[in-house]
């Protein structure tokens, strides 16, 4: 009975109905996904034509390639890895009561990816194609950092997007991973560029950590006073973001005649951060997203 109570209680400070409007808004760019996968999948030869192609180039494959993937590994990797950012985005975005925010910018930089990672397969003469949607994981990812920090800032009470150390060391810890697991999947451990990039950044991180070290120290400070509940949202971030690392390039695909682009990864997540941040300093200024409905009643 007391468990019953339990959910009775959890369940009267949930508004389910206006959380699942938001959440099925969320779940529009996968579920375009899933059906362009099963549309491929009945017909294979439209697979290939949805891809930026450099060797037969149409204009439309700009707006299809980030929604179709080279086999159904990299499909379902792509797809459980933007479920897990963007849901538990949305869980944060909730709590803090900026859902609205949420929802426009993860959208915005859709967009803006999907333009950039398109451009960037046409003037990059290393790749001559483009497809997929781990370009947009990446972005999200960098995003997912920021709304991490405005959980921290409301639950502390304090002001902790100013963290510019801890944001930049996300970033450079991210990166490292991204691409340590690449070298590690396509055996490119000797490949001088990719060594001398990951050199760099496992440097400049154990450089952010030591120069904004007294922002870690804050932030521990922050997290010791947090009840249980609200650490295992931190451990969440870290537990999604190493399986983000793992299964960005699939092993299917990394034993076939194509390779990912690790570039294209780590610009996704840089351009989360930055493009998430400029647009959330603009917008929250707008009074649209301050005025909405709270989904958790306060106590």
């Amino acid at each position: 009975m007391n468990l019953v109570k339990k959910y009775q209680d959890f369940r009267s400070t949930i508004n389910i109905s206006l959380f699942s409007l938001y959440l099925a808004i969320v779940l529009i760019i996968p579920a375009i996904t899933i059906v362009v996968e099963y549309y491929v999948s009945v017909y294979p030869a439209f697979r290939s034509g949805l891809q930026v192609d450099l060797q037969d180039f149409h204009v439309y494959q700009l707006f299809t390639s980030s929604f179709v993937h080279l086999d159904f590994d990299h499909f379902l990797g792509n797809v459980t890895a933007y479920l897990l950012i963007a849901i538990y985005g949305l869980v944060l975005a909730t709590i803090v009561n900026r859902k609205r925010l949420y929802l426009v910018l993860t959208k915005v930089i859709v967009v803006v990816f999907l333009i950039f990672g398109a451009f960037f397969a046409l003037f990059n003469v290393t790749t001559s194609y483009y497809a997929g949607l781990s370009g947009i994981d990446s972005a999200l990812a960098g995003l997912l950092l920021l709304f991490w920090l405005m959980y921290l800032e409301q639950a502390s009470g304090r002001r902790m997007r100013s963290y510019y150390g801890v944001v930049l060391a996300g970033i450079l810890a991210l990166s490292a991973g991204v691409i340590a697991r690449y070298m590690l999947l396509y055996h490119t451990a000797r490949s001088s560029p990719l060594l001398l990039s990951l050199a760099a950044a496992t440097c400049m991180l154990v450089l952010a950590a030591f120069a904004y070290r007294h922002q870690f120290k804050d932030l521990y400070r922050v997290l010791q006073k947090f009840p249980w509940s609200s650490r295992l949202l931190t451990v969440a971030i870290v537990v999604i973001f190493g399986y983000f690392i793992w299964n960005l390039f699939p092993e299917r695909l990394a034993n076939s005649t194509r390779t990912v682009s690790v570039s294209l990864h780590l610009a996704g997540i840089v351009i989360g951060v930055l493009a998430g941040y400029l647009f959330m300093v603009y917008l929250e200024e707008i009074a649209y997203f301050k005025g909405e409905k709270e989904v958790i009643s306060r106590p």
